[in-house]
């Protein structure tokens, strides 16, 4: 009986461990569907661009709205992909395209107006700066050391 008893134990165990998936692998997982380092990278790139038009008095509204609507596109996609794994980098991330897609909004509505471009630009920071800190809450998750850049 008791040995019964302890084979009935270790396989409940050794089951207990089988189709169980940490958040890591989860996060590795989510990361690579959504394409996420290479995603983060191109909004940099492009949300960079675009508040250099805005600073640049000579650009016109057909370039600002050709830019922020690309940009208000790339922004849904990326959001798209959410939930990840993680709660905080989700909440995070979620609030950096939500102020992002705003921004672009403004934007598009800046014209020449040096006060909505400065709001533009100001929420294109916040937005960013949630986007930064969502990508370096899933770096942690993952182990990764570095910064996302």
């Amino acid at each position: 009986m008791k040995r019964a008893t302890a084979l009935v134990v270790i396989a409940g165990l050794l089951l207990s461990g089988c189709g169980t998936t940490t958040t890591k692998a989860l996060t590795v997982k989510w990361m690579n569907k959504a394409n996420q380092d290479q995603g983060y990278h191109s909004l940099r790139a492009d949300i960079s661009k675009t508040v250099k038009y805005l600073r640049a008095p000579s650009s016109t509204q057909a370039d600002l709205h050709t830019l922020c609507s690309v940009l208000n596109l790339e922004i849904h996609g990326a959001n798209d992909h959410l939930p990840t794994p993680d709660t905080q980098a989700t909440d995070l991330l979620a609030r950096g395209y939500d102020t992002l897609a705003t921004a672009t909004t403004q934007c598009d509505e800046a014209s020449t107006d040096s006060k909505k471009r400065a709001k533009a630009i100001a929420n294109f920071r916040r937005g960013f700066g949630d986007l930064y800190f969502g990508m370096l809450r899933l770096y942690h998750v993952l182990g990764r050391t570095e910064n996302p850049r």
